[in-house]
């Protein structure tokens, strides 16, 4: 029992990536790094794995593409406009504005670079809160 002791005896801190702000951030850069392949590359299609059930009831894991859906606007005038969506919401940056004024097309890839070093830095963290998923009421808190 003296050997038990003289050992540092401790709770097991909890060790999960439950963190929701985490979470929220870390799938918005996923979404941003998509938008920026897709403005490199406008042939860029994202794969995933799937599994599927065949004929004889086996499954088999195999590649699907997926269509990534661009996140900007070109006017008639040529000014190229940018928005940040989280699944298949508008992110509001400012009150009654969820766009970005990119100006020339050139100049895409630099505003994506710029939004997803914002997210990085936390600046989304107080948007991405604001955003409830589909189908869920918004939560009172008790005054």
């Amino acid at each position: 029992m003296s050997t038990l002791k003289a050992l540092n005896i401790t709770t097991l801190p909890k060790l999960s990536n439950s963190d929701p702000v985490m979470k929220r951030r870390a799938k918005l850069l996923t979404q941003l790094e998509q938008q920026l392949a897709l403005a490199n590359d406008p042939m860029f299609v994202m794969t995933a794995q799937k599994w599927l059930k065949q004929d004889d009831g086996s499954k088999q894991l195999v590649e699907k593409q997926k269509r990534v859906k661009k996140w900007w606007v070109v006017d008639m005038m040529g000014n190229c406009f940018f928005t940040v969506r989280y699944g298949s919401k508008l992110i509001e940056i400012e009150k009654g504005k969820a766009a970005i004024a990119v100006g020339d097309k050139t100049n895409l890839v630099a505003v994506i670079e710029a939004v997803i070093t914002a997210v990085r830095n936390g600046e989304f963290d107080a948007l991405l809160n604001g955003i409830q998923r589909v189908g869920q009421k918004a939560v009172k808190k008790a005054a």
